[in-house]
């Protein structure tokens, strides 16, 4: 090793520290990238979510969700008549609940045997991800149902909060577990 003037290391023995410290600089500028999402190469497709039915006695609710939603997120929604099933809940007893800025304006369960609809929407903005609906109900079985089957998707509208139709989406259903990244 070369010293020079007061025991400081020369210029030729400073650039291996110097290497290492720009290699570090480089790992930890990658490494944010990556947690930041810089990276990603595929997009994540909007999606519903219905939550799996939690359960606490005889009472029993359901979150649905959103994630990934384009055109500044999701404003309203609107499933058609037999869209929802449901299968050991009692049908008079489910009551949907708008969150977060949402307000549920309409919603049946009890003119068809096991079937519903409702229509909600967020008058003040579009939520991108996170939940909009909760719906509770008294269980009348075992193991109770809430979903929308993939069959029926075609009977939810979801519309943005820049005034048009979401037509690309996916749903996951209470069959399946989702992760939002």
């Amino acid at each position: 090793m070369v010293r020079t003037r007061g025991n400081r290391l020369g210029p030729i023995a400073a650039r291996p520290q110097l290497a290492v410290v720009c290699l570090l600089m480089v790992g930890l500028l990658l490494a944010i990238s990556s947690c930041m999402g810089f990276f990603q190469n595929t997009a994540q497709a909007p999606t519903l979510i219905i939550g799996k039915p939690a359960l606490s006695g005889n009472r029993g609710e359901v979150f649905i969700s959103v994630a990934d939603m384009p055109n500044k997120g999701l404003a309203s929604i609107a499933i058609d008549d037999k869209g929802i099933t449901f299968d050991d809940i009692k049908a008079s007893s489910i009551e949907a609940e708008g969150l977060n800025g949402f307000r549920v304006l309409a919603s049946d369960f009890t003119t068809t045997a096991n079937k519903g609809c409702l229509v909600a929407i967020n008058p003040n903005s579009g939520s991108v991800g996170g939940t909009i609906i909760k719906v509770t109900f008294e269980v009348t079985g075992a193991n109770p149902i809430f979903g929308i089957a993939d069959a029926d998707k075609g009977k939810v509208e979801l519309g943005s909060a820049l005034n048009t139709l979401i037509s690309t989406w996916d749903l996951s259903s209470n069959e399946t577990d989702y992760y939002a990244k």
